[in-house]
């Protein structure tokens, strides 16, 4: 099959939604299929693009034997709403004429945001008669209007209109998380269109990456410390600032330094918040790269996470796959209800807390500091847990189900899902 993948972000980007687009592009080429990928310029997650790609309108590189069309696409010097709106216009315009450089394709693979690429998505659907996949890797709309970014504009009406047209013309809607997926349905998805793709990662793979002790040597004021460390996107969806209570429940144990890595819209909030605080204990870094980011997980003691209640109540974030796959111990902070908490709690892969209860948080802390042991039946459960998510298991079955969409009317024999529930084997074959 010829396989059209568009994504905002590609290979060299090497955080979030980049991660999946360029291994399934990947994938698709080690399969046999002939691969394009419409895209930008490399640009996230340090919003900056490389000083050899400034000014570029188009360029043709190749990755891995990947044809990779990338096009112009406006990057803001600070993160507003609007600045985002004009970034994803410039993207989605430099998009579309990149589609008719690709020529036809049987398939288009879309992984969003934005949500206008599904636009772009529908009208090469009808123009090349090819079958068309979104991947839901975020909910966009929903998290900007739960953080309150959007207020009554009426672009929310017109967007909401937007996804709910894509969602019905789509061949097949998938999203990462069962909560997700169940969202996708209510905005408008035909339901035996839609199916459950779980973000994977190559399990072994990224268990023997990065090297111990180089994260500590490279600081080495770090050395003999107790690590509680986020790495990551630093944005308001996060609710870091409950790290940086968390850091002054602990200002007065000189063994344990919390950390917070990477860039993102909030950080400039968080360091100032954090200086109020001044508990003398936590430490800002700068975005690692994806060897150094191993490292890190080699030599962190607890990676924490945390997400804002309503923004990330539908999330599973995919950067679990890796901590599991290293077998290190998850601090989770975040709503009761929400896909995360559940996940983590339900199958006891780490310790999880409300994120309003930092009081709660300080006791689940104070227990692993004082017996470290008895939190390791965590890690080899996270390790199992991944397991469900390899490589190889997620993009098999989602192949399978390619070839049903294209081959056999789409709508003929039952695909293999997953689910996050507590007590089911590996996989499970269901309808979404």
């Amino acid at each position: 099959m010829k396989i059209l993948v568009s994504s905002m972000t590609f290979a060299p980007d090497h955080s979030g939604i980049s991660l999946y687009s360029t291994d399934f592009a990947t994938y698709a080429m080690e399969q046999g299929h002939e691969v394009t990928v419409v895209t930008g310029f490399s640009w996230y997650p340090k919003w900056e693009k490389k000083p050899e790609d400034k000014g570029k309108l188009f360029r043709t590189d190749f990755y891995k034997k990947i044809k990779v069309l990338r096009g112009y696409l406006y990057v803001p010097k600070k993160v507003t709403s609007l600045a985002r709106m004009i970034q994803e216009i410039t993207f989605i315009l430099f998009v579309f004429i990149n589609f008719f450089r690709a020529g036809r394709h049987d398939v288009i693979v879309l992984f969003t945001t934005p949500i206008n690429l599904g636009l772009v998505g529908v009208f090469f659907q009808k123009y090349w008669k090819a079958k068309l996949i979104i991947n839901v890797q975020d909910l966009q709309l929903d998290a900007a209007k739960s953080l309150g970014m959007l207020g009554k504009l009426p672009i929310v009406d017109v967007m909401n209109k937007i996804e709910r047209y894509t969602y019905q013309k789509a061949d097949l809607v998938t999203s990462i998380s069962t909560a997700m997926v169940d969202i996708v349905k209510q905005k408008g998805a035909i339901e035996k269109n839609v199916y459950l793709w779980p973000n994977w990662i190559n399990v072994d793979e990224a268990g023997r990456k990065g090297v111990e002790g180089d994260f500590r040597k490279a600081y080495p004021e770090f050395k003999d410390k107790i690590l509680i460390g986020y790495a990551g996107n630093v944005g308001v969806k996060q609710s870091l600032s409950v790290l940086v209570d968390l850091s002054e429940k602990f200002k007065d144990r000189t063994d344990v330094v919390f950390l917070i890595i990477g860039q993102g819209g909030d950080l400039v909030n968080l360091k100032s918040y954090a200086d109020k605080k001044a508990t003398g204990n936590i430490r800002f870094i700068d975005f690692l790269s994806q060897n150094d980011y191993y490292s890190f997980l080699c030599d962190v003691d607890i990676v924490f996470l945390s997400q804002k209640k309503d923004s990330g109540d539908v999330y599973f974030p995919s950067k679990l796959l890796g901590i599991m796959a290293k077998k290190k111990l998850i601090f989770v902070s975040a709503g009761q209800d929400s896909e995360i908490f559940k996940v983590i709690t339900e199958n006891g892969l780490g310790m999880s807390s409300d994120i309003e209860d930092v009081d709660h948080m300080r006791e689940l802390l104070t227990a692993y500091l004082q017996d470290k042991e008895q939190f390791g039946v965590y890690k080899s459960n996270a390790h199992d847990f991944v397991r469900r998510f390899d490589r190889e298991v997620v993009l098999e079955a989602l192949f399978g189900k390619i070839n049903d969409t294209v081959l056999s009317g789409f709508y003929g024999p039952v695909a293999t899902q997953y689910t996050f529930s507590t007590n089911t084997e590996q996989m499970t074959d269901q309808v979404i």
